[in-house]
């Protein structure tokens, strides 16, 4: 018996004119490769629950300067949810993420733990090194995805992995890391600095996309806290993670100096990130 997924249940129900006969498989084969993933959209996110696919295209809408409300609403029903779906979509620039193989990288030998290249920005221009197993994903550290990209090279080596997603992700996990970066290079500077970074996942709603509706997503808030030779920053950011998709929103605060409040509800996004079409 073939196991049908949700989706593919779905299509089988349209009213379709049949196409030609076809004695080849491969004529059917998928474009891109899916992750072998089956939500059980419990609202808990293990290991098995968040799959990597190398060389997949994920694509974000990316608004900047825009209001948000943080905490979300509460329904009538009691659940909680965030609505992605304003500002219209069609106003906002496309940015592409592709996870990528390590040992393609100029960087690799940095890295020898390091599982894949994940994007840092649309674009994929800044990739971070990861470690994936059923602790966590951790950061190893980060370059630019060229040796010497016109805005200056960057080569991060961290010396104790920063933990970004510990799994069971779940309401109420949280982990507080510091990696220490020395000898490093950001953007053509040479640099050094610590960095402070807290995970807690706060919310748990339904998360409303410009083509998606997700219930039982988690928010989780990644508060970093950066400081340098010569200066320092912190933001904080809140990301939308669920089952199988992973990351499929995200708000990102203004970076300020550690001198200044920073309010982890803030009212305007320096950048939102929704996917979409």
């Amino acid at each position: 018996m073939i196991k049908q997924s949700p989706i593919f249940a779905a299509l089988a129900l349209c009213a379709c004119t049949p196409g030609p006969v076809v004695d080849d498989p491969e004529a059917f084969a998928p474009v891109v490769q899916v992750p072998d993933c089956r939500p059980n959209n419990d609202g808990i996110i293990t290991f098995d629950e968040l799959p990597i696919v190398t060389d997949a295209v994920a694509r974000n809408r990316i608004g900047v300067n825009v209001p948000v409300d943080v905490v979300g609403q509460v329904g009538d029903d009691g659940v909680r949810f965030w609505d992605l779906t304003r500002p219209v979509v069609d106003n906002e620039a496309v940015g592409t993420f592709t996870v990528e193989a390590l040992d393609e990288q100029w960087f690799a030998g940095l890295f020898p733990n390091a599982d894949f290249a994940a994007p840092l920005v649309p674009g994929n221009s800044q990739l971070g090194a990861l470690v994936a197993n059923e602790e966590g994903w951790s950061l190893l550290g980060a370059a630019s995805r060229d040796e010497n990209p016109p805005e200056g090279q960057t080569k991060i080596v961290y010396d104790t992995p920063s933990v970004l997603y510990p799994f069971p992700l779940a309401l109420g996990t949280t982990v507080t890391t510091t990696s220490r970066a020395r000898n490093a290079v950001l953007l053509g500077i040479q640099t050094a600095f610590d960095d402070e970074v807290s995970v807690d996942v706060v919310r748990i709603g339904t998360v409303l996309l410009p083509d998606l509706i997700l219930d039982n997503t988690l928010q989780v808030r990644v508060r970093l806290k950066r400081t340098l030779v010569a200066g320092d920053i912190q933001q904080v950011s809140y990301h939308f993670v669920h089952e199988c998709l992973g990351e499929v929103g995200r708000f990102i605060s203004e970076g300020v100096p550690l001198s200044e409040e920073l309010d982890d509800e803030f009212t305007v996004a320096k950048e939102v990130w929704r996917l979409a079409l």
